[in-house]
């Protein structure tokens, strides 16, 4: 349950606008304070997450085996919350950009893939890896222009180390119905 302030706090806040008021600021403060407010709304704003998609780093062997549906699974150690449907892929160096869009679903567990054709299944079905995670692959779009990362930084996106979910403006500028259907 939420943490809510008391009476005390309430009232004791109220007081303190109340003494703030009174002694206004000259109108240079109060003007600079208020781009202030301005640029942290606006830097907010574009850092708005979208739980639905999530930004991963793989390599660049990966994101080929992917394409030619040789690998159906991104396999993960860390679970990503139960509402992301897409992933965004970062592939690593040399490209080192967002190139591809997988859709995905929930992930299934060691035991659960059951599917020997798909690389690195069998391995990750019988424990033999650190993953304990597969993000089975269920359709993969391409970017027309791949994300670079100048253009990355100006959605707030740093090449990811580990899981980062999609800032909101990033999915609105490249929606995935302008992106080429692979599969």
């Amino acid at each position: 349950m939420p943490a809510t302030r008391t009476g005390i706090h309430s009232s004791s806040r109220r007081s303190s606008l109340t003494r703030k008021s009174l002694s206004k600021p000259p109108l240079s403060s109060q003007r600079s304070a208020k781009s202030r407010l301005s640029k942290c709304s606006e830097k907010s704003a574009a850092l708005d997450r979208v739980y639905t998609d999530a930004i991963l780093a793989i390599k660049p062997e990966f994101t080929d085996l992917i394409m030619a549906r040789r690998k159906n699974h991104e396999y993960r150690s860390y679970k990503m919350r139960e509402t992301v449907v897409r992933i965004w892929l970062y592939t690593t160096a040399p490209k080192s950009a967002i190139t591809h869009v997988m859709v995905t679903a929930l992930p299934k567990s060691p035991g659960e893939v059951c599917d020997s054709v798909g690389v690195g299944n069998d391995e990750f079905d019988n424990g033999l890896t650190t993953f304990k995670f597969g993000y089975p692959v269920l359709g993969l779009h391409s970017l027309e222009v791949p994300i670079k990362l100048d253009v990355m930084k100006k959605y707030g996106v740093l090449p990811p180390q580990g899981l980062v979910y999609a800032p909101m403006k990033l999915v609105d500028d490249f929606p995935l119905s302008e992106m080429k259907v692979i599969f």
